[in-house]
């Protein structure tokens, strides 16, 4: 991170909104767009948050997002039922060259699943949004339904095997 964006931070979490709007004012255009990437580049390459991984997929596909990390990812009008809503849940995967980690395989992350967030999930027939990024550039966005059957049965296996443990 540039001392710059360090500065904007800490004055951003301590300060004022006019401190940090005096000291921006005083910055170049190139500067502030170092600073921009610089912020970009490190949000979305973080390990412990995918949100602006999931914004851009949601987003890309034609969702709309929620902010709020409590129920679904996005949500779009349904082109077909007037009214309805159809809703999606994003699963993003970001890995970095030059390190050991997995290769993208379409996989996502549903070690918190339970058999309740299962029955609802299949009621409300929702859309899976898998995307895949290295070095934080979008590669591949997937879009499939949630009842899938072939995708169900591989939720149903692994909630019976972590309820074993």
């Amino acid at each position: 991170m540039n001392q710059e964006l360090a500065n904007v931070i800490r004055i951003y979490t301590t300060g004022t909104h006019k401190e940090l709007s005096e000291y921006l004012i005083g910055k170049s255009k190139d500067n502030l767009i170092a600073m921009l990437v610089d912020l970009l580049t490190m949000y979305i390459n973080d390990k412990n948050s995918s949100t602006i991984r999931e914004f851009i997929t949601i987003t890309l596909a034609g969702y709309k997002h929620q902010r709020s990390k409590i129920g679904y990812n996005g949500f779009k009008q349904d082109a077909f039922v007037p009214g309805k809503t159809i809703k999606c849940e994003a699963k993003t995967k970001n890995i970095h060259t030059g390190t050991k980690s997995s290769k993208l395989n379409g996989g996502g992350n549903f070690t918190d699943y339970t058999p309740a967030r299962l029955k609802r999930d299949k009621k409300e027939n929702l859309n899976i949004l898998v995307s895949g990024f290295i070095d934080g550039k979008l590669i591949y966005i997937i879009e499939f339904p949630f009842n899938c059957p072939s995708f169900v049965k591989c939720l149903e296996k692994q909630i019976k095997k972590w309820q074993k443990n």
